[in-house]
């Protein structure tokens, strides 16, 4: 698998925490059937503890950069791709933010619809240029 197909497993994973499962070997293996490579649990892992442990601070930045919306209205997939976004943008720094957005707005569309991935694009394109104004 690639990094692509790893994220997407841990956008899945962060949508069923959030849905009171627990995301665990079984989700990945079973329900969403997804054959882990090399690094890939391990991103996973780092994935979901880094959005576990940061959720109060990666909500706040959503709310911050909603346009016209609450966090609560959000759809539920949605807020999970833009957690797992944005802990990537903000904690994990890997990986270039415009490549993260761009992934982002694709797992919007695949998951939810393609309004859905403007939505994304435009909550984490705002979080971006926040980010940028912090630096100046």
């Amino acid at each position: 698998m690639s990094r692509k197909s790893a994220r997407a497993a841990a956008v899945q994973m962060v949508f069923e925490n959030m849905l009171g499962g627990d995301g665990g070997e079984d989700t990945l293996q079973g329900l969403i059937a997804f054959t882990p490579e090399e690094g890939d649990t391990a991103f996973i892992d780092q994935v979901l503890q880094g959005v576990e442990e940061n959720a109060f601070e990666i909500d706040d930045l959503i709310e911050q950069n909603l346009k016209g919306w609450a966090l609560s209205r959000i759809a539920k997939v949605d807020q999970a791709v833009l957690r797992v976004a944005i802990w990537e943008m903000c904690y994990d720094r890997t990986t270039p933010d415009a490549v993260v957005i761009n992934e982002a707005v694709t797992l919007a569309q695949r998951f939810n619809t393609p309004g859905a991935g403007k939505f994304v694009n435009g909550v984490l394109s705002a979080v971006l240029e926040s980010r940028s104004g912090d630096k100046a």
